[in-house]
C-alpha cells in the first residue's frame, strides 16, 4: 500500500477524478474498504485481496457511476456482491437513494453490516433478492457490474426503470451505439490506477428522454 493508508488513497483517487469529497466521505469510504478486507479474509466477497486492489481497480467505477447518475436519483445495483461499486457510490452521492440487491445470504449480511457501520447519512438500502423478484418501474438508474453480460443487462434493466430511466453499463471497453432498443446518451472512457481500460455508458430506451 502506498504511504498514507486508506484515507490518503481515497483522497488521491478523488483528486485524480477532480471530484470534491469531504473528510467524512473519505473516512467512510476508507472504513468501508477496511471492513470489506476484514470480512473477505473469512467470506469470499470479492476477488480484491488488498487495499491497493480496492483503491486502484474498483474505486474508479464508483466515481464513474457518480458522474453519470442524475441528481436525487433512485439507484439500484443488482448483484451488489461485496458492495462495489454501490457502497462507495452511495457515500459519494448522498443525494441519491441507493438499493443494493444481492441474493446470497453471507453477502447481504456483509452489506447490512456496512450500511450500519459506515453508511452514515447515505440513503442506502440492502435487499436480499434476485433481479426477477424486483418490482418493475421503480428506479431512475440501474446498474450491475460483473454479474451479467452488458447486452443481457440492458434487456433486464429495462423492466426496472421508470420512464426516462438510465441503464448504466460498466465494462472494459465501449458498447457501440444503439443496442436492444436502447440509445447511448452519455459515456466515458477511463483507466484504473493500474492502467486497465474501463468504460461506463448510460443507455435510455429509444423514444424517451434521459434524466441526465
Amino acid at each position: 500500500m502506498k504511504e498514507g493508508g486508506a484515507k490518503a488513497g481515497v483522497a488521491r483517487i478523488a483528486r485524480r477524478w477532480t471530484c470534491p469529497v469531504s473528510p467524512d466521505q473519505v473516512e467512510k469510504i476508507a472504513s468501508f474498504f477496511e471492513l470489506l478486507l476484514r470480512w473477505n479474509a473469512r467470506v469470499n466477497l470479492t476477488g480484491a485481496r488488498t487495499l491497493d486492489d480496492l483503491l486502484e481497480d474498483h474505486l474508479p467505477d464508483s466515481f464513474a457511476l457518480a458522474r453519470l447518475a442524475s441528481v436525487g436519483a433512485k439507484v439500484v445495483d443488482v448483484g451488489a456482491g461485496g458492495g462495489l461499486p454501490g457502497v462507495p457510490f452511495a457515500l459519494l452521492r448522498r443525494d441519491c437513494r441507493v438499493t443494493l440487491v444481492e441474493p446470497r445470504a453471507k453477502r447481504t449480511a456483509f452489506l447490512s453490516t456496512a450500511r450500519r457501520e459506515v453508511g452514515g447519512s447515505a440513503e442506502l438500502e440492502v435487499l436480499r433478492a434476485r433481479e426477477e423478484e424486483l418490482s418493475a418501474g421503480m428506479f431512475d438508474v440501474a446498474t450491475s457490474r460483473a454479474t451479467f453480460q452488458p447486452l443481457e443487462w440492458l434487456v433486464l434493466a429495462s423492466r426496472l426503470l421508470v420512464p426516462g430511466g438510465v441503464a448504466v453499463v460498466l465494462a472494459s471497453g465501449p458498447i457501440e451505439g444503439d443496442r436492444e432498443g436502447y440509445s447511448l446518451r452519455d459515456a466515458m472512457s477511463y483507466e484504473t490506477g493500474r492502467g486497465a481500460a474501463r468504460w461506463a455508458g448510460a443507455f435510455v430506451p429509444r423514444g424517451t428522454i434521459a434524466r441526465l
